[in-house]
């Protein structure tokens, strides 16, 4: 390696290089295949670069600081990539490349080149104040979205990439979009039914989130709105936020549920809002109070439903126990409790 980085140029130093490089594939929206020639000079640059700066090879944070530089331009916010297993193969990758030695054969390629892409995409819909973030910040685990009791937060579209594990080494994770809620004077209500139709479009769950309130107007007059979207239904999920606010509000503290009365309302709400928005699959309509973290299993089930067979596998796999895989992710899959009978749906897809 010193023998290839003897005499460069002033002006293509590994360091230019490597930015330059960088700069062209943030500004490339199509995936860059690893083996291709730009994605090949990406990693050369890199573990020339890594060489002059540190003399070592390429290590796994290397490569993930890489892609997160490049999404952070892409994106203009901040990414954060926990390490994988792809992080070091890639690191590997790049060193070999550096040699120019190596050979790409096309199982690593898809491995590396796009393994995000089988990511179910979910989005979360609803008026300003359900409590979309919160739900989202209740489904991971950790707190990913800022979350207020007075003020609308979400002003623009945000997407939450969580890796949870491996599988068949390669990540496993899920991209969560917020979306901002109608309701808010600032974003006209025009611009949301087009917002609100086109993530339902893209993502493959569609969570419509209401609450509590009876004031069920606004929500109704935007659920016709997605309803004339094709297949709308397939991917739909209906949470019905803020159980613990139900009538009589007695909710038992010790255990961390409904009461009977409370459960009693809970229910009859369900029915009516699954009537009001004709759904024919009442079984999507999940309560749920985010603040408790009460029946978020309930909804997690009902999300991976919706995602069908291969999207819902994927889910599945993000929120799966894997062994072997380390503490952390383990107990992100416990922490959802994925029942048995559930995962044996998905069992030929899963190859569990």
């Amino acid at each position: 390696m010193p023998e290839i980085l003897a005499a460069p140029t002033l002006n293509q130093t590994p360091e230019v290089l490597l930015e330059n490089y960088i700069a062209s594939t943030a500004g490339v929206n199509a995936p860059i295949p690893v083996d291709s020639e730009q994605g090949q000079r990406l990693y050369r640059a890199l573990a020339q670069h890594v060489w002059r700066a540190h003399q070592r090879p390429v290590n796994a944070s290397d490569v993930r600081d890489l892609w997160e530089r490049i999404d952070t331009i892409k994106r203009g916010a901040h990414v954060g990539y926990e390490l994988s297993s792809i992080h070091f193969w890639a690191a590997e990758y790049a060193n070999v490349l550096c040699t120019e030695t190596a050979a790409l054969d096309p199982e690593h390629n898809r491995r590396l080149g796009a393994w995000l892409n089988e990511w179910p995409n979910i989005c979360i819909l609803g008026q300003t104040g359900r409590g979309k973030s919160s739900t989202i910040n209740r489904l991971f685990g950790i707190k990913m979205a800022d979350v207020s009791h007075h003020t609308a937060c979400t002003r623009t579209v945000t997407d939450y990439k969580l890796v949870t594990g491996m599988f068949l080494n390669r990540p496993t994770g899920v991209i969560m979009w917020d979306v901002p809620g109608y309701g808010d004077e600032r974003i006209s209500w025009d611009t949301h039914v087009k917002l609100y139709r086109r993530m339902t479009k893209k993502c493959d769950v569609v969570i419509f989130m209401v609450d509590n309130d009876r004031h069920f107007h606004q929500d109704l007059k935007m659920f016709r709105k997605l309803k004339k979207i094709p297949l709308l239904e397939s991917k739909l999920v209906v949470s019905i936020n803020k159980a613990d606010l139900f009538f009589p509000c007695n909710w038992n503290e010790k255990t961390s549920t409904p009461s009977d009365e409370m459960l009693q309302t809970i229910h009859q709400r369900a029915q009516m809002v699954a009537d009001m928005l004709d759904l024919r699959n009442s079984n999507r309509v999940v309560p749920i109070s985010a603040m408790k973290n009460w029946n978020i299993y309930a909804l997690l089930t009902a999300m991976v439903d919706a995602a069908g067979d291969s999207k819902g596998a994927s889910l599945l796999r993000a929120v799966r126990p894997v062994e072997n895989s380390g503490r952390e992710s383990a107990e992100l899959g416990r922490r959802f409790g994925i029942s048995t009978s559930l995962r044996s749906h998905f069992r030929s897809v899963i190859g569990a």
